[in-house]
């Protein structure tokens, strides 16, 4: 990939965001309004999208532009489905408004590294609002169980019996 052009570079990205969020050309096509001989060219590498095409590319797909150039260094590393998984996210807790200071970023930034992380913003989306607060819900009650049963097995101390005091009285 050393000698590989640009618009090769932005193709192969193209193609693989697709392949990992399980999409077909229709889909890109469908979702970006944008004409399809020029997606074609583009996932064929024979030309490079620019300007407003391109914005509405990173907006299909889920990803920055950054990521379709290859200017940002940070993907060099990740193979498509982390990308996919990784900006999906993004742009998921940016929808939601949750931001580096939220309690739970950081679980969501370790999942997005997990094979299994969804790859698309609904699926980020489900997770986030309708699955993990169902989990923690379970977690919670499940907690409260044990300790509960813990707790009735521990008398306190003020449970020992009647006192002294009110022992005599009653039998006398």
């Amino acid at each position: 990939m050393a000698g590989e052009s640009s618009a090769r570079k932005v193709g192969r990205r193209i193609r693989g965001v697709l392949g990992a969020k399980g999409w077909r050309k229709a889909d890109l096509i469908a979702r970006s309004g944008l004409k399809q001989a020029s997606v074609y060219e583009w996932l064929r590498g024979e030309s490079e999208p620019r300007g407003e095409a391109l914005s509405k590319l990173g907006q299909a797909l889920e990803v920055s532009t950054d990521y379709l150039l290859g200017s940002d260094m940070t993907y060099d590393e990740l193979s498509p489905g982390e990308v996919a998984a990784r900006e999906s996210l993004r742009l998921c807790l940016r929808d939601l408004g949750i931001g580096p200071a939220h309690a739970e970023y950081l679980l969501y930034q370790e999942l997005a590294a997990s094979e299994g992380a969804p790859k698309t913003v609904t699926g980020w989306h489900d997770l986030i609002t309708k699955v993990l607060p169902k989990v923690n819900e379970h977690v919670r009650a499940r907690t409260r169980s044990r300790e509960g049963y813990r707790a009735g097995r521990v008398l306190p101390l003020k449970a020992k019996g009647p006192s002294r005091a009110e022992g005599k009285k009653s039998t006398s």
